[in-house]
């Protein structure tokens, strides 16, 4: 048999296609639109940020930079050694999927419409308002499945956007600018909104995981790694906290910590019997 000559990468991408392909006619249904925008600072952070996300995210994310000094293929090399989920480079549209990044030019913005993603040219004061064209054009088109983020970075950019979409009830989420690299694009949003979350850059993409499958069923139980579960429990407990804006998603979280606990109890009692002597519930 003749061995493929398709990259790692590239085959990834195939199977990530092929299962956007097997949802049938609606394989173009976005359950989650994720936008990011980031400035100085940025390229560290998402590598951080997209380290652990699953090749299963049920959401398309899509970044806008504002930093001219690399290009996307670049970018895309370099964050493709950090990240699980295909990086797919906007030069005029494409259309939007599940389970991919897509990144339009750098100093570029994008717009959304009919599934599409569209690379945005000729904004005016370009370098200060990419964020926010792009993130008011997702809360338009996608209203409550956005999540909309803002990272590191100089400036005011994305606060007007996480306005639009907190108004179109979608999520909003801020590195927390006591840990950004550069703290004014967050710190400017925090002062100016009622961001729904307000997290470290470890948090962020746990987050973000979490936050995308909050239609579905949350994986719990054994099948969150020992080393994570303390972390992620945390996480939920800060989330939860901080969700008395969005009721709707305040109760999801609500939801997960007692099923957490649930599911806790359940191994407990089995160790029990496994192994007498070892529950540590009376």
């Amino acid at each position: 048999m003749e061995k493929s000559r398709l990259t790692s990468r590239e085959r990834l991408e195939r199977q990530a296609e092929a299962s956007s392909a097997s949802r049938g006619r609606n394989k173009h249904r976005i359950d989650n639109l994720i936008v990011i925008g980031t400035s100085a600072g940025g390229y560290r952070a998402l590598m951080e940020i997209f380290k652990d996300l699953s090749v299963d995210m049920p959401a398309a994310i899509v970044i806008v930079l504002h930093t001219p000094t690399r290009s996307v293929s670049t970018f895309k090399q370099t964050l493709g050694r950090y990240c699980r989920l295909p990086i797919k480079e906007v030069v005029d549209q494409e259309r939007l999927q599940q389970g991919f990044i897509f990144v339009p030019p750098p100093g570029k913005s994008a717009e959304f419409t009919n599934g599409m993603i569209r690379v945005k040219h000729d904004i005016p004061n370009m370098r200060v308002s990419t964020i926010n064209h792009m993130f008011k054009s997702a809360a338009w088109h996608y209203a409550e499945r956005v999540i909309g983020v803002v990272l590191t970075g100089l400036w005011k950019d994305g606060t007007e956007g996480l306005k639009a979409i907190h108004e179109a009830g979608g999520l909003t989420m801020v590195q927390d600018p006591r840990d950004a690299e550069y703290r004014d694009m967050p710190a400017y949003a925090m002062e100016q909104l009622p961001v729904t979350f307000c997290l470290k850059l470890d948090e962020i993409g746990p987050g973000l995981e979490l936050l995308a499958r909050r239609s579905a069923e949350f994986e719990t139980g054994l099948a969150v790694a020992a080393r994570t579960l303390r972390h992620r429990v945390a996480l939920l407990m800060r989330m939860s906290v901080q969700s008395q804006r969005n009721p709707g998603t305040q109760a999801f979280l609500e939801k997960q910590l007692a099923s957490l606990r649930g599911d806790l109890q359940a191994i407990d009692d089995l160790l029990a019997k496994a192994v007498p002597g070892t529950s540590s519930r009376k």
